[in-house]
């Protein structure tokens, strides 16, 4: 045996240098039940220990989600698994359902439940306040564009000035 003293304790070799500072890994069960190698990432060897450990409670605990889910996954289950029909009234159901088909999934299903922020929804409320909705949800795009004699028959033509 050699004099150096050892860098590493025991079941702590999934510790290592990687760019600019350090990993770990740990194999995880996920909630559909497959094992996968999930890392994570540190400046320094101490703070990567503590995630590590971490992770690994989490994993001898449970499932360990590998992949958050975005907005629109998650709304999904909301309206399956928890708007159930004992609780709610069946109008309030239909009414989740429409708001969030029309208007959240289209706006805010993308983003990562995780990584949701107060930004991202002020800036989909403005967005969402300022929009014409029977364009943005495409209800304008089965009828023909308006002609001057419909207009004219309306009663909404606006005379141009080489008209007069």
């Amino acid at each position: 045996m050699s004099g150096r003293p050892r860098s590493r304790a025991n079941r702590e070799g999934s510790i290592f240098p990687y760019r600019s500072g350090y990993a770990a890994y740990a194999w995880v069960i996920t909630p559909e039940g497959d094992r996968k190698r999930r890392c994570v990432y540190s400046k320094t060897r101490e703070e990567t220990h503590a995630k590590w450990l971490k992770l690994h409670t989490a994993a001898k605990t449970g499932r360990v989600v590998t992949k958050p889910q975005t907005i629109g996954e998650y709304w999904h289950y909301w309206l399956v698994e928890v708007v159930v029909e004992p609780d709610y009234a069946p109008h309030t159901i239909n009414t989740y359902e429409l708001h969030s088909r029309l208007y959240i999934v289209p706006g805010l299903g993308s983003i990562p439940l995780d990584k949701l922020s107060v930004r991202h929804v002020r800036t989909w409320l403005s967005a969402t306040r300022k929009a014409c909705q029977c364009c943005a949800q495409g209800k304008d795009a089965h009828r023909p564009p308006p002609t001057e004699e419909a207009a004219m028959l309306r009663g909404r033509l606006v005379l141009r000035a080489d008209d007069l």
